[in-house]
């Protein structure tokens, strides 16, 4: 579904993100049905939610936006917020592909200086044309970095990773002390509740 746009990470709001295991293209869909089905009608406070399938047809990345207002359901998986952004202010380009990557880290302290480390080794005059964006989300509880790009495709990522594009970001992501990358993922847009 092209035309469904990816969230806005900069809006307002607690980001509560979670993948799950769905074995098969099929199961994928399937889990979005089903969450979907209990989502409605929505609960007070959500803003809107974004179903993600990974290429490989084998997990579900749900991203949801909730109303600090209005509270965060107590129970679930991570609650994010935005810490920083790499992003050309007149980008208008509409993205085909996520990338994620999500790290444990040793506090909110490790948080901030992996993070920085990341954006300040990234090329000053822009990396691989295919790449639109790149966002830190941090988990409120100091424990965990998400890092999630927005890529024209998966061919251009791929083209990315082999030119060597990402070497100087994976020497970060495997040579920080505190900081253990857990996994990532590729993904494809699917479903978005608003």
């Amino acid at each position: 579904m092209p035309s469904v746009l990816f969230p806005d990470l900069a809006a307002p709001g607690t980001w509560v993100i979670g993948t799950r295991y769905a074995d098969s293209p099929d199961r994928q869909q399937a889990l979005v049905a089903d969450e979907l089905a209990s989502l409605e009608p929505p609960p007070a406070g959500l803003a809107d939610v974004s179903w993600f399938l990974s290429t490989d047809g084998e997990t579900v990345l749900t991203l949801a936006r909730w109303d600090d207002a209005a509270g965060v359901p107590p129970a679930g998986p991570p609650r994010y917020h935005l810490y920083r952004s790499l992003a050309e202010e007149q980008e208008a380009r509409v993205p085909g592909c996520l990338i994620t990557a999500a790290f444990d880290v040793d506090g909110p302290e490790r948080q901030r200086s992996f993070t920085d480390a990341v954006i300040a080794a990234q090329p000053s005059e822009g990396g691989h044309p295919g790449g639109i964006s790149a966002h830190f989300l941090h988990s409120v509880d100091g424990s965990r970095v998400l890092l999630y790009t927005e890529w024209t495709s998966a061919e251009a990522h791929q083209e990315a990773a082999e030119a060597g594009d990402h070497d100087e970001g994976h020497e970060l992501f495997s040579g920080t002390p505190g900081v253990r990358l857990t996994r990532g993922g590729r993904f494809r847009l699917y479903r978005k509740l608003r």
